[in-house]
């Protein structure tokens, strides 16, 4: 249990990392929206959602009670999966957190609504990692 324990800090770890160091692209990309009409960047909303939603149905209906933690290449693809998922998860709070800044203005607590909502995910995949005996 301690490997597998350490590996999903260490994955979570480099997702967080990797979030970080996109978030400047993913601004200066999305920020570029300001020249477009707002309907157009409610329709990037809607499409972010949708790849947000997707991303969190696979993300919350992979469990760790069907990989063998004995296996090093079963936990390999369980943190690939994983980490994938809350990549995406990650940079679709991070796109909707530039349009919505486009659309209306810095909203702090919005910001702060979407950060916690991948503190949670992050949490989510620790408790169920956590509540299954491997």
């Amino acid at each position: 249990m301690k490997t597998i324990l350490l590996e999903n800090i260490v994955k979570n770890a480099i997702v967080s990392i990797l979030l970080i160091a996109l978030y400047p692209t993913v601004y200066s990309s999305f920020n570029a929206l300001q020249f477009l009409d707002k309907s157009t960047a409610v329709s990037f909303l809607a499409a972010i959602g949708l790849v947000s939603v997707i991303a969190c149905f696979g993300n919350f209906a992979f469990t760790y009670e069907k990989i063998k933690d004995q296996k090093f290449d079963h936990r390999l693809f369980a943190h690939v999966t994983t980490s994938l998922l809350m990549l995406i998860i990650g940079l679709t709070l991070e796109m909707t957190s530039v349009v919505v800044q486009v659309v209306i203005g810095n909203f702090v607590i919005f910001n702060f609504c979407l950060f916690l909502l991948y503190v949670a995910s992050v949490f989510y995949d620790f408790w169920d990692l956590n509540r299954v005996e491997l």
